[in-house]
């Protein structure tokens, strides 16, 4: 560990008896939020711009598929440049340039109309940097934390999985009203605001250089390599949980994302009212399972994971069989929604136990590159999940659909065992 990081936590440590009260750890939150909201709320404008000019849905819908590939094969750089740069620096480049780009696309905008083809070119810019961000502030959690133990780490985690719900539910909330009274062009001098505030509060974060081992004279090309031979060769548990929480991502959004709103509306035949009430509940219940999380953070070890797999699997059962047996509508949508909470809540858990095990197994010069690799992985399956959930809810009943989950959640546990056994 470098001189540099040791002067920047052990005051910390003598100021405030929970590290996570320390003001650097505050401005990394406020900075988080206030980036996720603006990037939410923009994305929220964009889709409802598009629909009002074009009259499609899946018009915005293919541009923001279109920028998984690039987020995919950009964000592991993103992972390089927190190993070899202070984080701090990278976090208020990345907030900046988001605030450009979207100034740009305003001016474009301003002087032609709506662009289709900017409203793409934007997205996928403010996509990739989005996606080099995450495993930046990833890393620097465990820069912050790792003297503190993995029980801090955890908690660590929980606050920043409450900012990523709150800033999730509240755009939601917001952003109908405000692109309804102002449009689209004003919501997005508030983005520009929001990237700007973020970059301004992150500019005062106290985290130093990190420890760069070979990285100087190598690379970014070897930096990946040397990743790649950390995780298969050296720690392949790690790994392992890097594909396990791959696999998650693949089930749960296959079937919560896709399988969710379409059983709600499409097969129970509900209005957009009663499914927004549902899914502003199971937006909630990822807030509480995060917050109870950081409650329950000591408690929440890595023998604690096959028990939220398997209360993840659990919840999927009531699922299938309310859509497999005669039930009223009303009936379904309860258990339907219920269910899908406790999923959320079972997933945030699963998460607040692997993402801090994963980070806490690497050293500090293979965190962010580390990182950036599972969030790519996570980030392959999610489509994946959409497409294969897509056809299978479109040629098989629900309860079929929902029963094939229930048995591939549950075929998981062997391997989650083993894996918990390794760490």
């Amino acid at each position: 560990m470098t001189n540099a990081y040791e002067c920047t936590t052990q005051p910390q440590r003598s100021q405030a008896a929970d590290p996570l009260r320390t003001r650097d750890f505050r401005l990394l939150v406020a900075g988080l939020g206030i980036s996720l909201f603006a990037n939410l709320m923009l994305r929220f404008a964009m889709s409802m711009w598009v629909l009002d000019k074009t009259g499609s849905a899946a018009a915005f819908a293919s541009i923001l598929t279109a920028s998984i590939l690039p987020t995919i094969l950009l964000s592991p750089l993103g992972g390089v440049m927190a190993d070899r740069t202070n984080r701090r620096t990278v976090m208020v480049a990345l907030d900046a340039l988001s605030a450009v780009t979207v100034l740009v696309c305003v001016a474009i905008f301003s002087a032609a109309g709506f662009n289709l083809a900017a409203i793409a070119v934007m997205q996928v810019v403010l996509a990739v940097l989005d996606a080099m961000e995450t495993p930046t502030v990833q890393a620097a959690l465990p820069q912050m934390f790792r003297s503190h133990g993995e029980d801090v780490m955890r908690r660590a985690m929980a606050v920043v999985n409450v900012v990523n719900q709150t800033s999730t539910l509240v755009p939601a909330v917001l952003g109908g009203v405000l692109y309804a009274a102002v449009g689209a062009m004003p919501m997005m001098g508030l983005t520009i605001v929001g990237f700007g505030a973020a970059a301004v509060v992150e500019c005062f974060i106290r985290l130093g250089a990190p420890d760069r081992g070979d990285a100087g004279r190598v690379t970014a090309v070897d930096d990946l390599r040397a990743a790649g031979r950390f995780l298969t060769r050296e720690r392949p548990h790690v790994l392992h949980l890097v594909l396990i929480c791959a696999a998650l991502n693949f089930l749960v959004t296959g079937y919560a994302e896709v399988g969710f709103p379409y059983m709600v509306r499409t097969v129970l035949g509900f209005g957009s009212t009663a499914y927004g009430l549902a899914y502003g509940l199971v937006g909630a219940s990822g807030l509480l399972g995060a917050l109870v999380g950081g409650r329950v953070a000591r408690s929440l070890s890595m023998r604690r994971f096959p028990m939220a797999i398997a209360a993840f699997s659990l919840t999927i059962l009531p699922q299938a069989l309310v859509m497999t047996i005669p039930a009223g509508g009303v009936m379904r949508l309860a258990v339907l929604t219920a269910s899908t909470c406790g999923t959320m809540i079972a997933i945030t858990l699963a998460n607040l136990i692997a993402v801090p095990a994963i980070q806490m197994g690497c050293p500090e010069n293979m965190t962010g590159k580390v990182m950036s690799l599972a969030l790519s992985a996570s980030m392959c399956a999610q489509p994946l999940g959409q497409i294969a959930y897509g056809w299978a809810y479109s040629v098989y009943p629900a309860g079929a659909v929902l029963a094939v989950t229930f048995a591939l959640a549950t075929a998981m546990l062997p391997p989650v065992a083993h894996v918990t056994r390794r760490f």
